[in-house]
């Protein structure tokens, strides 16, 4: 059997799925568990499968791309019907952009597509059909690219539980929200850079040109203590924050209540120029850089801002009618190489206290001399207390942290063995785990294994893994050290790269029950997902791949 070539991805809260045929149920072991087997099978062109409840039923259907179409097969309280248990929609235009959406009488979904850029349908979806198309919105001046893309253009903006609509533009993004009644209020526009790129066909020779649309990345939450959640819209070029109003015409101002110009901040610090580049402080770049930080500093519970230009940090105060940003509450400047700033409660306080990382001047000399012997880099934090109002204006602590390193040769040589002992275990362990919950424990998880022509499934034995460490964790800081060294030659040297650790951890039990897998599926993938009302994970076993199908085994909880 070919081994699947397809990579499926998971969206959000919503996983990656595929469609299977026929079905017989099994009680899997004597405790009761009991799983559906169904084999399955979707067209090999099929982008992706989504699941999403699309009738409001508490199933979750299975949405799948194909092509310039969109393919749901419907979950029943029977299961899947997969030869004709489906209905497609034919999109037309030839840019489209689609999405699931959350209707606006009910927790239904519904798919929402930006046709040419121009108008907004919506497909309603029944028991087992698909509805004819509605428009929500015509008239628009948006830009998409050519072909069918999954565009998350629609989504609940401010809370209300109604769909708004995001329309990438020329050089902005439309904002469109829900008025409610069907309609929607009109547009708040957040700029977005539209970028041309173009390539060459050698075979054509035919030169053609595209656009991208880069979205700027937007954040949704109360930053002036009113109870009503705020936009926040970030790019390379500005911070914008629009303020809810829920007594105005628009629950959004049409222009930001307050805009921080990044762009103009860059210019103002200046470009990199390498023919004036101090070669004994190569570090000394770092006064180019910035930083923009949105956080509440004197716990008012109101968002201030913390801007870093080079080694000066400004703070502003936010209040509930926007920010000031003619005059800084306070100004601190730092010599040295400031490397980044950020807040961090130090003293155990509740208000967060700065801190400022510095390093130390490296020289062209230095590289070169690190080039066959060993090294190390001094770095700096200086940790200002928050006093309320502003911090200390000087550092109540100063931590030393030394990160020494072997030799670039060396640290080279030491990577490329930790890969080679990589790659060998790789191919050494020709067995497929994943872990799932199959059943009532939640405390650990069940392992599933798949090996030859069976999955081994090993109930409760694996213990969840716990939440990686911040920084200053995985530095093992302390209020009581202020000095501190990383060896990365020591690091390297107790690198271990093992077998997978899942099957090491149950390497000496015995299976709490097999499956026997039919068509020799000795090959694929596992991904665990859910697909009805129950609290267990479904299991999706992908076996195999030819040129017009993928396929699989499908195993289904069932609460009987």
């Amino acid at each position: 059997m070919n081994r699947i070539s397809h990579k499926l991805t998971f969206s959000l809260a919503i996983y990656t799925a595929l469609i299977f045929q026929t079905a017989h149920a099994a009680e899997l072991d004597a405790s009761g568990l009991f799983y559906q087997e169904q084999e399955f099978h979707i067209p090999a062109n099929a982008e992706s499968m989504i699941l999403a409840d699309m009738n409001g039923n508490g199933l979750n259907d299975i949405v799948v791309p194909v092509d310039d179409k969109i393919r749901i097969y419907f979950h029943n309280e029977t299961g899947f019907d997969f030869e004709t248990g489906f209905d497609e929609i034919q999109f037309p235009g030839e840019a489209v952009g689609w999405d699931i959406s959350t209707a606006a009488d009910d927790n239904t979904s519904v798919i929402v597509a930006l046709i040419d850029g121009r108008e907004v349908v919506s497909w309603q979806v029944g028991n087992g059909n698909i509805h004819d198309a509605e428009t929500l919105k015509s008239g628009l001046s948006g830009f998409i690219s050519r072909g069918v893309n999954r565009l998350h253009f629609s989504q609940d903006i401010n809370n209300d539980g109604n769909r708004d609509l995001i329309i990438p533009g020329a050089g902005q993004l439309n904002l469109y929200i829900s008025d409610g009644s069907g309609g929607f209020e009109d547009s708040i526009a957040v700029q977005s850079t539209v970028r041309i790129r173009s390539n060459l066909n050698s075979n054509e020779l035919e030169r053609r040109t595209g656009q991208a649309i880069r979205i700027p990345s937007m954040d949704l939450r109360d930053v002036n203590n009113d109870e009503l959640p705020d936009l926040i819209s970030r790019s390379d070029e500005r911070l914008d924050v629009f303020l809810a109003n829920d007594t105005d015409t628009s629950y959004f101002p049409r222009e930001a209540s307050y805009s921080l110009d990044i762009e103009e901040i860059e210019s103002r610090l200046g470009e990199f120029d390498i023919d004036n580049l101090d070669f004994s402080n190569l570090t000394g770049v770092l006064a180019l850089t910035h930083e923009e930080i949105l956080d509440d500093v004197d716990g008012d519970n109101i968002d201030d801002l913390l801007l870093r230009e080079g080694g000066k940090v400004s703070l502003y105060s936010g209040t509930k009618q926007g920010m000031d940003f003619e005059q800084p509450r306070q100004v601190l400047r730092s010599g040295g190489n400031v490397l980044s700033t950020f807040l961090y409660d130090e003293n155990e306080d509740e208000l967060k206290d700065l801190w400022l990382w510095r390093v130390e001047p490296i020289s062209v000399g230095d590289i070169f001399l690190w080039l066959a012997l060993s090294g190390s880099i001094s770095i700096e934090a200086f940790v200002y207390p928050n006093e309320g109002e502003r911090f200390s204006r000087r550092p109540a602590r100063k931590l030393n942290i030394k990160l020494k390193f072997p030799s670039v040769i060396r640290l080279a040589t030491s990577v490329r063995e930790i890969t080679e002992v990589a790659r060998e275990n790789q191919i050494q362990d020709s067995s497929l785990s994943v872990t799932a919950n199959l059943d009532d424990n939640l405390q650990r998880e069940d392992l599933l294994v798949m090996i030859n022509n069976r999955i081994d499934i090993f109930l409760n034995s694996i213990e969840p893994e716990a939440d990686k460490d911040l920084f200053l964790g995985s530095l093992g800081y302390s209020r009581q050290r202020d000095d501190y060294e990383i060896d990365i030659k020591e690091i390297l040297d107790n690198v271990s790269i093992q077998n997978n650790p899942h099957l090491e951890a149950v390497a000496d039990r015995e299976a709490s029950f097999s499956i026997t897998l039919n068509n020799n599926m000795e090959s694929g993938d596992i991904i665990p997902a859910k697909l009805n009302r129950d609290s267990y994970d479904d299991v999706f076993i992908f076996s195999g791949q030819d040129s017009s199908h993928i396929r699989g085994l499908l195993l289904l909880s069932s609460e009987n």
